[in-house]
């Protein structure tokens, strides 16, 4: 078996169909809900990618299960809140949208004071958006975590000026300068940070730049983005 093999791959659409109903059952008070869901859209719309998205959210449930708020899960919101993540992870192929609905869910039903128009609107977001612009809102709600990860290739720089442009270019090498100015315009837009452009010229210490730019909305959304630990 290779690392990109999963027992979901053995099986038929049908039977492929059946390990998601075994493995969200096991979810803990809300599992036969969740699963009633989920049937009711795999039968619209099978794929692998809904299936191993379903299967990992159960299993997310399942070790945080002394977490969940069970209070919430037996409430209409909640069942709102499956109908509506199901369905939008249904119709992504992105893999960064799929776990940041992932996360947006697990965050939810684990917090003391769960929202469902909270919820809806970061899913909705997240809805709107492409990987690229998740992948740069995990690089800005923890950016010494995005260096370490990419090598120090920023670091805490030195008295040289730099830019935010430069500094990404560096932690998203692939990525062209047109791909890094409308990412970053975009989530201004969206009010995620407070820096309008990539280009001015900062003095400063490197990777340090990117800290602290989210706006207080921002922070909240970059949190439900990652699933807990």
């Amino acid at each position: 078996m290779t690392a990109d093999d999963h027992p979901l791959d053995a099986t038929g659409g049908e039977k492929a169909g059946e390990v998601v109903a075994i493995a969200l059952n096991a979810v803990p008070i809300a599992g036969g809900v969740m699963a009633d869901i989920a049937g009711a859209i795999i039968s619209k719309r099978q794929n692998r990618r809904l299936n191993l998205f379903l299967v990992s959210l159960a299993k997310n449930l399942k070790d945080l299960e002394s977490r969940v708020n069970t209070e919430f899960l037996q409430t209409d919101d909640f069942q709102d809140l499956a109908e509506d993540l199901f369905s939008k992870a249904a119709e992504t192929r992105q893999q960064e949208k799929l776990d940041a609905f992932r996360a947006i869910f697990v965050n939810t039903v684990l917090s003391s004071n769960p929202s469902y128009d909270e919820a809806e609107e970061i899913a909705d977001l997240v809805n709107n958006w492409q990987a690229r612009h998740i992948i740069l809102m995990h690089i800005l709600a923890d950016p010494i975590a995005a260096d370490k990860q990419m090598g120090n290739v920023v670091g805490p720089g030195g008295g040289l000026t730099t830019s935010i442009s430069s500094i990404l270019h560096k932690l998203l090498p692939a990525w062209d300068d047109n791909q890094i100015d409308r990412t970053w315009m975009d989530l201004h837009d969206a009010q995620m940070h407070r820096i309008p452009g990539t280009k001015n010229v900062m003095h400063g210490r490197g990777i340090n730049q990117l800290q602290n730019r989210l706006t207080d909305f921002g922070a909240k959304v970059a949190r439900f983005l990652v699933i807990p630990q």
